[in-house]
Parts: structure tokens; sequence; C-alpha cells
């Protein structure tokens, strides 16, 4: 570890003297989900302009080249970006191109996992003296804003919150260039001096990881009503789940991505609540002990936006320890009797409850 300190302490001196010599300033990042390398990216950066190649995975394998160029102070005046799958080399690159000047002065381009063009953003709020920034930004090929939140937390150190309720812990130098981040769900970024992007390229463009949380749905007749549940999966990666990615005696949104759906065709008696034939979101608050299933009445959202006005009810679910690993997180509704069991099973726990057609 000492070693890799002064490695990062050389490496990161390096770069301030060839800045300050006008020589371009090169390096890069490595983003896992727990054990799996999700994108790597390298830059070159100059006085005006930085320049990136990104590889991602999910879905499929791509490499996109992008360019950014610099006004003085540091702010993006222009982005072009091409996109290519790797395992398609006669598929035509997507190109975007992007002036952020007039109305659009001041918005930050942002690529989903691009440590590199995030750090323009903590360089840009290290060198002010705010102890609190929200930047507006443009996801390529959108034209709808999202926003950045950015908050001093030390010396040495930015919170950085992309998507609401997800921050990410960015250990950052003095000038807030990115040394390491601990991100939302065990996301971990490195920094590192030189990645061969083609050889990269060569090695995942046959193994995509696909879809990191895919959707699914489990469904089952129950004493002649439909019911179903349309949900996002999510896999463990190595990663400790509950207790973990998925906090203690916090609601959870039972998933990933948009919320976990219930449809019913029929009214249900479920855990004693009675739920009205249509449509809900399912949420939980895990316990060692036992869960909590929430029944709210919006639906569509995103699984992040949790509204405990819009209740319908809220049962206790029992809880049991699998003997095997649940690699991925798996919903079941199993007909049982004259009426069923919704199971939500992930890692080695198991959280069940029965229900009925009223």
């Amino acid at each position: 570890m000492r070693l890799r300190a002064i490695f990062l302490n050389f490496f990161l001196c390096s770069a301030r003297v060839a800045a300050a010599q006008g020589a371009p300033e090169t390096g890069g990042f490595v983003v896992r989900l727990g054990t799996d390398t999700v994108v790597v990216e390298r830059f070159t950066r100059t006085a005006d302009r930085v320049e990136g190649e990104y590889l991602a995975r999910s879905p499929r394998t791509v490499l996109r080249r992008w360019t950014a160029t610099l006004a003085p102070e540091g702010t993006v005046r222009g982005f072009e970006m091409t996109s290519q799958p790797v395992a398609e080399a006669g598929a035509a690159p997507l190109r975007v191109s992007y002036e952020f000047t007039g109305d659009r002065a001041g918005i930050h381009p942002f690529l989903n996992n691009s440590w590199a063009l995030l750090e323009l953003a903590t360089r840009r709020f290290r060198a002010g003296a705010a102890a609190r920034l929200a930047q507006p930004a443009l996801p390529p090929g959108d034209e709808e804003l999202m926003t950045l939140t950015l908050e001093r937390r030390g010396d040495d150190s930015v919170t950085l919150t992309i998507f609401e309720g997800n921050p990410n812990a960015v250990r950052v130098d003095a000038t807030g260039r990115i040394l390491g981040v601990r991100g939302f769900g065990q996301l971990t970024v490195e920094r590192v001096s030189s990645l061969d992007i083609a050889a990269l390229a060569a090695s995942f463009g046959p193994r995509p990881l696909g879809a990191l949380s895919p959707r699914d749905t489990a469904r089952a007749e129950i004493a002649g009503a439909q019911v179903v549940v349309d949900y996002s999966r999510p896999a463990r990666r190595g990663r400790t789940v509950f207790g973990g990615i998925v906090l203690w005696d916090r609601v959870w949104r039972t998933g990933a991505n948009t919320a976990t759906t219930l449809i019913t065709d029929a009214d249900l008696v479920i855990g004693g609540a009675t739920v009205p034939a249509g449509r809900y979101s399912l949420y939980t608050v895990p316990r060692p002990s036992d869960w909590t299933l929430i029944i709210n009445r919006d639906v569509g959202q995103s699984g992040t936006e949790y509204n405990v006005e819009r209740d319908l009810a809220r049962v206790t679910m029992s809880v049991e320890t699998l003997p095997q690993l649940v690699e991925r997180f798996t919903i079941t509704i199993e007909p049982r009797g004259t009426g069923g069991v919704l199971s939500f099973a992930w890692e080695r726990t198991r959280a069940s409850i029965a229900f009925s057609r009223k």
C-alpha cells in the first residue's frame, strides 16, 4: 500500500509539472461494480481541450471517443463524441455534437461513468469557494438536463451525487483531480497512469456484461386472479448485499431501475391487508429478523423515488436463510392451496409473505 501511495503521489506531481510546462496530461480510470470491470477510460488533457477513449461493457461492449473543448475558465464550450459497438465492425458509428454557448453556457456534458469528464467538474468546483454546487449536465443524445451535485468534505474529498439518493465519495487532490471513488452500490473507481484501450477492447468485445439489472416478470394465476410482478434483477457481483449495498432498516426499491410493480386483476389480501385490483409499486425495509413489505399507489417512477404518503399498506414478511447463494435478485409467485406466496430471494436471504384472492 505504501509503494502504491508513493507511485500515485509521483504520478500526480509529474502531471502538475507537465501541466505547468504546457505538456499534455494523460491518465485513465478503471470503474468496477463489485468484482466486474464495467468501464475503462483514458484521456489526454491540454490547456483548451480534453480527449478521451471510453470503453463500456454494458449492455454490449461499446467504444466511445470524445473531445471536450474548454473555455479559459474551465467550462466546457463544445463536445463531440462517436460511439461504435466493438463486436459490430460494420455498424455505422453514432455521432453527437453540442455547443455549450449562449443559453447553454455552463452546462456540463455527462457520460455515465466517464470520470475523466466528471473530473472537469471537480476541478472547477475545487478551484471555487462554494461549499456546494448544483451543476446542470446533459447526457449525449438527450435533451433533458440532469443535475450533478458537488459538496466539499474536508481538504481531500468531495461528495458527488449524480442520481438523487446515490452519493459518491470522491477523493481529490488540491486541484480537484480525482484519485479514487467509493460509489453507491459498491462502485469503485481507480485512477491509473495509462491503459491500452485497443487491447482491452479486443478482450472485452466478445464478453459484454449485458444489462446490469435486466427486467423480468414473475406471474401466476391465484384462485383465478392473474398476478404479475414486473421488476429489475441486479446481480451480487461479489458484493455484500444485505447490510452492504442494501442497508438494514432503510426503504429499498426491491430491485433496480424503475420501481418494482405489482399488477393484479382481482382484489387480493396480502398479509392481512386488502389490495384492490390495479397496479402498485413494491418497496421493502429489510431487517435481519423480518422485512416490511410496502405497497405503494405510485407506479412508473424510478425506484429511488418513494413517497410515504402514497402507501396503501405495510405488512410483515418472514425471513429465512438459504442453503445456496442466489447470485441475481429473484422474485417468485408460488400458488399454494387456495392462495399463494410472494417471495424475494438474493444472496442467502429469502423473504416471503402469503396472500390470497379476496
